[in-house]
């Protein structure tokens, strides 16, 4: 690692074999069962599926994978983040698996992040473009399958509208595509008998203090959002003064990340019943504003923008093993 211009491969690999240290002692030493999480619009929750422990917890880990590689090559493919430092895709890994709800198997607030990371990739992708109808249908395609099986996908549609908005691409044709395509998982499924009317329900909420789970691991919980959606909070502020001076597009990208991150913080303190599902969401977002200081502040000790957050989440994965 050299701590003069930043964390390098050395630090990358470093901060993935920690990762996946915490993953594995999470598995072994402190298992996680959520009981009581909120189910779809007519099908159960991915926290509800009858996986085998093991085989849900490789899911996972792959899963977290794909959304680094992702969002990896998505920066490679835009340049959102101008900066070589790795910090992002070093950051984003230890957050998420510091906290034993989202490593120890398959669970919706991953698999709501990957989602949002392909649709981002998506409406990057179609950037001030003539027409964007089949964009803006296959974005609304994903959020309607995912509303399915969990009704924390349905906010994110105001997200993705709003990300259309600032790309460029909302018309009468993109609007009508996309609600379309949130419609057209439940006509298929009705239309095939798949489903029935009677399968469809509103979600049994059940308050998250009243779930059989040990208020530390909530109270831990409560600490691993404060962190990321505060340091979110600050660093979005500081990084937009330098973006609202630079490129458009760079600009509009970076504001629908801002959104999506705004968006998780609300969702978490109005559907508190359903929180952790949009906790993977915001250290994405957090993880993304750090690697932005790297890029917009040239700090004289980038490493530190890595190192600093990564120790906080350490000391909350460790207090999870201690109690």
């Amino acid at each position: 690692m050299d701590f003069k211009t930043g964390i390098g491969k050395t630090g990358v690999a470093l901060a993935y074999i920690i990762a996946f240290a915490m993953c594995v002692l999470n598995l072994i030493f402190h298992p996680v069962i959520i009981d009581g999480l909120p189910y779809g619009l007519c099908l159960p929750s991915p926290d509800m599926w009858p996986l085998d422990p093991v085989g849900s917890w490789i899911i996972n880990l792959v899963l977290v994978a794909v959304i680094t590689l992702l969002l990896f090559l998505i920066n490679k493919s835009y340049n959102f983040i101008r900066t070589t430092e790795p910090a992002l895709i070093a950051i984003f890994p230890i957050m998420t698996m510091s906290v034993p709800w989202f490593s120890q198997g398959v669970n919706t607030s991953v698999i709501l992040c990957l989602v949002n990371v392909v649709c981002l990739a998506i409406i990057f992708a179609s950037y001030d473009t003539r027409n964007a109808t089949q964009q803006m249908f296959t974005v609304g395609v994903f959020l309607g399958i995912g509303s399915m099986f969990q009704y924390a996908f349905l906010p994110m549609a105001f997200v993705y509208f709003v990300w259309a908005l600032f790309m460029k691409v909302l018309r009468i044709k993109e609007t009508f595509a996309f609600v379309l395509g949130i419609l057209c998982p439940y006509w298929i499924a009705l239309g095939i008998g798949w489903l029935k009317f009677s399968d469809f329900q509103f979600p049994s909420l059940t308050p998250l203090f009243d779930v059989k789970q040990d208020h530390y691991e909530i109270i831990l919980l409560l600490v691993a959002i404060a962190i990321a959606a505060v340091i979110g909070f600050m660093l979005a502020v500081t990084n937009f003064m330098k973006l609202y001076a630079g490129n458009s597009k760079v600009n509009a990208m970076n504001l629908c990340i801002n959104i999506l991150g705004a968006a998780s913080v609300i969702c978490i303190l109005v559907d508190f019943d359903n929180m952790p599902a949009y906790v993977v969401t915001l250290f994405m977002c957090c993880a993304i504003q750090l690697a932005n200081i790297c890029a917009l502040w040239n700090p004289p000790y980038p490493w530190l923008v890595s190192a600093l957050p990564s120790f906080l989440y350490i000391a909350v994965f460790v207090c999870s093993l201690i109690f």
